[in-house]
């Protein structure tokens, strides 16, 4: 429909709307001028998905290096089907990151923690369905356990050439959990991993030296 309004006036629409179903409806009103048009967005919600989480994941005390679980359970206690979707910080894993949850049903989930230092964690995952995006802290202090070695060093008696000797020297677990352990050289990964930095970085500098001498004695040739 058309009109005019003279100036300093207003005119006023009302918009009636009759759904026809419990769903979304989207529509964009066209206002037009004589000098410019505009969109008026009409947005009606129909449906909503509303999933139960919990408020926070709280992990506790946990030695360190050690995969804790915790199993949570997500239910849809909404009104239509969702597809959901979780991201988790580092040191956190989880057994399935997205999903789809019919209305009234519930699914599982297990988080792992896995802390690689012996301190407290406070992080945040990203829970995000529907349209909407949540963020849920995830805790946890980590502890060095009750794990040595029977020796702090180990002496070798002289040993002739072509012979050996030998010490005996135990692992001891004083904790309430097993272990897993691997002999390294060195105390941290990260120790491990900037040291292989290093070699890989000199690696390629004396591959790239060698390929410029090849060039240059290419060159004089």
């Amino acid at each position: 429909m058309s009109t005019k309004v003279a100036p300093g006036m207003d005119i006023t629409y009302i918009v009636r709307f009759s759904p026809e179903a419990k769903t979304d409806y989207s529509y964009d009103l066209m206002v037009m001028t004589e000098r410019e048009k505009f969109i008026v967005p009409i947005r009606a919600r129909g449906c909503r998905a509303m999933l139960d989480f919990p408020d926070q994941l709280d992990f506790g005390l946990v030695p360190v290096k050690y995969e804790t679980e915790k199993p949570v359970i997500i239910r849809n206690i909404g009104e239509k089907t969702t597809k959901w979707k979780i991201t988790v910080p580092a040191n956190f894993k989880i057994s399935q990151n997205e999903g789809i949850l019919e209305v009234g049903k519930i699914t599982q989930v297990v988080f792992h923690f896995v802390p690689q230092e012996a301190r407290k964690y406070s992080e945040e995952l990203t829970l995000q369905y529907d349209g909407l995006e949540a963020q849920i802290p995830v805790l946890g202090e980590a502890h060095n356990d009750n794990v040595y070695l029977s020796k702090s060093h180990i002496h070798t008696e002289p040993t002739s050439i072509t012979l050996f000797s030998h010490q005996y020297f135990q692992i001891v677990n004083k904790s309430a959990v097993p272990i897993e352990f691997s002999w390294r050289a060195f105390a941290t990964e990260i120790e491990e991993q900037q040291k292989k930095q290093r070699l890989n970085l000199q690696l390629a500098q004396e591959e790239q030296e060698e390929r410029d001498e090849i060039e240059q004695a290419i060159d004089r040739g």
